[in-house]
């Protein structure tokens, strides 16, 4: 008959299990849990009002009773501290301001969700730092493609597997800086271009606000980004996204030109490098949102799965 290990066997083996646990722990935290991602010893009052209204609260949304003086400094590069029983501090995607109402949509509650009982709080406009470790130069430049929606999560799910520092002169839903905005098209890009900071790897996505421009200013356009960022000296590599296959006949037309006209202007510079997001999709399915134009979910977790591969 087999003995039983001894006691002491059982005690070691314990004791390794726990530690790896605990480690692990450590190491992934700041991805588990989104508020070890910030710096809450530097945090920076920008402005206080006290006895807010608050009308509705729910998981990504809150709006508040608008009779105060809506300050300038209130945009989606803040953070927002709601003192409501407990202190709750948030980001938000999206600020709609009118004379009754302000309203946070596609919010991010860093620490806790408020209790939708408590109507009376304060809200502290806040700089919270994110924290980045150390990693590759990295710029993100684009429209909704970037930033909307499920183009919130880029940065974040990047920073997650794979090593960079992101600049840029905004910040998204977690912080992360960028540049570009939703609804910007190719001339936007260049005049923000020109203004931002140098970085030494560039991840570009857009095209999809130009529709209605004309194509060949559209191209003319992008040859101009291509050739501000190839001419900074820090320069190592500029990434090109293509424009996804869509279920729409129109959109999948003018993305087979822009991505045409993407690969076309890449020739002519020679830090470029054309990560073939449309070929990538070709034989995969419900990768778009309901507006045929966007990802959904599965369609950035391809494109993160693609960017780790070709810049990792």
């Amino acid at each position: 008959m087999n003995k039983m290990p001894p006691f002491k066997v059982f005690i070691i083996i314990w004791g390794v299990l726990l530690g790896y646990l605990t480690l692990n722990f450590i190491s992934r935290a700041n991805i588990n849990f989104i508020q070890f991602n910030y710096d809450w010893e530097h945090i920076v009052l920008l402005n206080n009002f006290k006895g807010i209204k608050i009308d509705s609260v729910s998981n990504d949304y809150l709006s508040i009773q608008n009779d105060f003086q809506v300050p300038t400094t209130l945009n989606t590069n803040n953070t927002f501290l709601l003192k409501n029983k407990k202190d709750i501090y948030f980001r938000t995607s999206e600020i709609l301001k009118d004379s009754n109402h302000i309203v946070f949509s596609g919010v991010k509650w860093i620490n806790s969700i408020p209790n939708k009982k408590d109507k009376i709080g304060e809200l502290k406009i806040i700089n919270l730092p994110l924290i980045q470790p150390e990693g590759k130069l990295t710029m993100t430049i684009g429209d909704s493609q970037i930033i909307w929606r499920r183009g919130r999560d880029l940065r974040k799910n990047l920073a997650q597997k794979g090593s960079f520092y992101f600049v840029g002169n905004k910040l998204d839903v977690y912080g992360y800086p960028y540049v570009g905005g939703t609804f910007d098209k190719t001339t936007d890009l260049i005049t923000k271009i020109k203004k931002a900071r140098p970085a030494e790897y560039y991840i570009l996505f857009f095209g999809a606000q130009d529709k209605n421009l004309d194509i060949t200013k559209i191209k003319n356009d992008t040859c101009e980004i291509l050739r501000l960022l190839q001419n900074k000296t820090e320069t190592k590599m500029i990434y090109l996204i293509t424009l996804p296959p869509s279920t729409n006949k129109n959109f999948i037309s003018y993305n087979k030109e822009f991505n045409k006209n993407l690969i076309d202007c890449s020739k002519l510079y020679n830090k470029t490098k054309i990560i073939d997001f449309f070929d990538f999709l070709n034989d995969k399915s419900d990768y778009l949102a309901e507006d045929e134009v966007h990802l959904n979910e599965k369609g950035y977790l391809f494109l993160n799965k693609l960017l780790l591969k070709e810049i990792n």
